[in-house]
């Protein structure tokens, strides 16, 4: 999909949570889309309600990462570290959840446990398929720690 694309679904699901505003998948969807346009500051709300209104399976894995995500690229850490240990918490073998735990955790200065997590994330990600689906985006920001959008 171009961007083009993006845009066009962005007011497609936009439309339709006028209709359905507490809809987990509708509101994680959205959320993804404003992410990959770039608009991560706008995306963090519909994570959240997707969250908040107890989104399911492997979706609320994803919106625990993609939020946790979120918040440490626009630069808020302490938020961005508490979501990212709750999802922790419910899915404790997710490796790109670790991996983003580990960034997060480099941007506070706590240098120690980042790279426990990141040595721990390492030693079980053989195969981990969610390493795999945010490869880019865990290469992306690993290049980019110290930056925020």
């Amino acid at each position: 999909m171009d961007k083009k694309d993006y845009d066009q679904a962005r007011r497609i699901l936009l439309e339709l949570l006028e209709r359905k505003p507490d809809d987990p998948e509708l509101n994680f969807f959205c959320g993804s889309v404003h992410d990959t346009l770039g608009l991560e500051r706008d995306a963090v709300r519909f994570y959240e309600k997707a969250l908040k209104n107890r989104i399911k399976g492997v979706l609320r894995e994803k919106a625990f990462i993609q939020l946790g995500s979120s918040y440490r690229s626009i630069g808020l850490y302490e938020m961005a570290k508490r979501t990212l240990m709750q999802g922790l918490k419910e899915f404790p073998e997710n490796g790109a959840m670790k991996a983003f735990l580990a960034m997060t955790l480099y941007n506070l200065n706590e240098n120690r446990a980042a790279v426990s997590l990141l040595l721990d994330a390492l030693l079980s990600s053989a195969g981990d398929k969610w390493i795999n689906e945010y490869r880019r985006a865990l290469k992306f920001y690993s290049e980019n720690l110290d930056e925020t959008w």
